[in-house]
């Protein structure tokens, strides 16, 4: 009796016999994204329909005699906006939970008619039709977060957590197998060798910032921040009564001459330094003065708190590694978060200090009431432990540094009049220098005018009244929407030169 084959879905067969042709390549725009915006293209049009298999990435490379390394780009894009999904071992699908809703059926007009506009309008938006785009720091793009294998991780830690025999005894530092896969996962991603019993894991970079804050300042202590920094964090200090003083920057980053000065008039506590990625300027802090600012705390007796603003994403250079060893390792306190791949409500923050201060800070977050889910903690820990977590941030870092790279051009090709930058070596947000006097309310009201959401964390002590810059996040808008936002920039101008 002959073999019986089984039968396949129509919407499985892993053939592409769609009849669908790709128009002639355009230069101006890369390559990937014009693969990208064509299947975007047939997925609205309905000729692409939810579910359709797509051709592996050398297959469809061939037949568009393109690197595959363009087609694997175009499909990054492509899952990362949602219009299309990966399942291990079964390939790449049209997306169910379409972004924007498809034709049920072919629309009946001709090809060209059909053409996108250079405005990238094909691509939908993410806030509703009357939105502003957001101007501020980096933000993750909740389109890169892969929420169906964090979701069947947590399925699993369910399970094991039910088990479990000390599930009613919460670690106010986090289960100690987090912190070690965590621990971990800072020593291969950043060259950070750090002990579980160094650690304290929280909720983000910011909680990380107040705990450290609660568990060293008194009403009274003077604390020194750089002369531009993040708001939030001095918000933290100033509402514990700590006296706020301020210190120079430069194209290096917090200048130690003035660190000096100001320690030796005045018992400096603490320092706050964003030394992996100055905040606002992106320049890096370099380890000669990390060194020179360690002798100044030994000697002066006053500690370090440096906080990483660059979501451990590095482009064109590793992390620095921490310079303090030994005894000196007192001296400062890391504070950082990891990449935020995760669900907003599930990010990881961390504080590495010596044993004693940790158990402050753990008693900060009893004091909080604040414990976190150990279903949550054993996912993210099964993230680690697997491997799964460094693909996704990797990928994430693909797609992240393309958007800079774009981002960059942008920059370069429609607004050099208007501003100056240097390229980002990390993290997720240029520093547009302004090459003309606004002030902020100007700015306020422009920008506003232009459908830009304004947000900008800084702190500019003895500032003149005028903005010298603003934040550009890049990760959080692709291609298109960046365009868009450029575009309104340049709206901006024309007002401010007029004014």
């Amino acid at each position: 009796m002959p073999r019986m084959m089984p039968s396949v879905a129509p919407e499985m067969r892993r053939t592409w016999n769609l009849n669908i042709d790709f128009r002639p390549f355009e230069p101006g725009t890369a390559l990937y994204l014009q693969i990208a915006e064509q299947i975007i293209e047939k997925i609205r049009q309905g000729r692409l329909q939810p579910r359709t298999v797509m051709p592996g990435s050398r297959e469809l490379a061939a037949m568009l005699n393109v690197n595959r390394k363009t087609i694997v780009l175009s499909y990054d894009e492509l899952i990362a906006q949602g219009w299309l999904t990966t399942q291990h071992r079964r390939g790449t699908f049209v997306s169910e939970a379409l972004p924007y809703p498809a034709k049920t059926k072919l629309l009946e007009v001709p090809e060209p008619e059909l053409a996108f506009s250079s405005h990238g309008n094909s691509i939908p938006p993410l806030l509703p039709q009357k939105y502003m785009l957001l101007l501020s720091e980096g933000l993750p793009d909740k389109r890169v977060i892969p929420y169906d294998k964090y979701v069947r991780a947590s399925k699993r830690a369910m399970a094991k957590v039910a088990r479990a025999s000390n599930m009613d005894t919460p670690d106010y530092k986090g289960q100690a197998v987090f912190r070690e896969a965590v621990a971990s996962l800072l020593h291969d991603e950043c060259g950070f060798n750090v002990g579980v019993e160094n650690l304290c894991l929280t909720r983000g970079l910011q909680q990380s910032i107040y705990i450290s804050a609660r568990a060293l300042i008194s009403p009274g202590d003077y604390v020194i921040f750089e002369r531009w920094s993040p708001s939030e964090a001095l918000s933290v200090f100033e509402s514990l009564g700590a006296h706020i003083l301020f210190a120079d920057i430069d194209e290096a980053g917090v200048k130690d001459d003035d660190v000096e000065v100001l320690c030796r008039h005045h018992p400096v506590k603490a320092i706050f330094v964003t030394h992996q990625v100055q905040y606002p300027t992106t320049v890096s802090l370099p380890v000669s003065r990390r060194k020179r600012l360690l002798k100044l705390a030994e000697e002066l007796n006053f500690h370090i708190i440096a906080s990483d603003y660059s979501q451990q994403l590095y482009f064109n250079r590793p992390a620095v590694a921490p310079v303090a060893t030994g005894n000196m390792r007192k001296r400062i306190i890391y504070i950082g978060a990891l990449p935020s791949i995760l669900p907003a409500d599930r990010q990881v923050g961390y504080i590495a200090n010596t044993p004693q201060f940790i158990d402050k800070c753990a008693r900060q977050r009893q004091l909080m009431g604040q414990v976190d889910d150990p279903v949550s903690q054993s996912a993210i820990t099964e993230l680690i432990q697997t491997g799964e977590f460094h693909r996704i941030a990797r990928r994430a870092s693909r797609i992240y540094n393309i958007r800079r790279l774009h981002t960059a051009n942008m920059l370069t090709d429609e607004l050099d009049d208007f501003v100056s930058f240097r390229m980002p070596e990390a993290g997720l947000f240029f520093w547009l220098t302004l090459k003309m006097d606004i002030t902020p309310q100007l700015l306020a009201d422009k920008a506003e005018k232009a459908g830009i959401q304004l947000v900008q964390n800084i702190h500019y002590a003895g500032d003149s009244g005028r903005v010298p810059g603003l934040l550009l996040g890049y990760s959080h808008l692709d291609e298109f929407q960046m365009r868009e936002l450029i575009q309104k920039i340049k709206e901006m101008r024309v007002h401010f030169t007029r004014n």
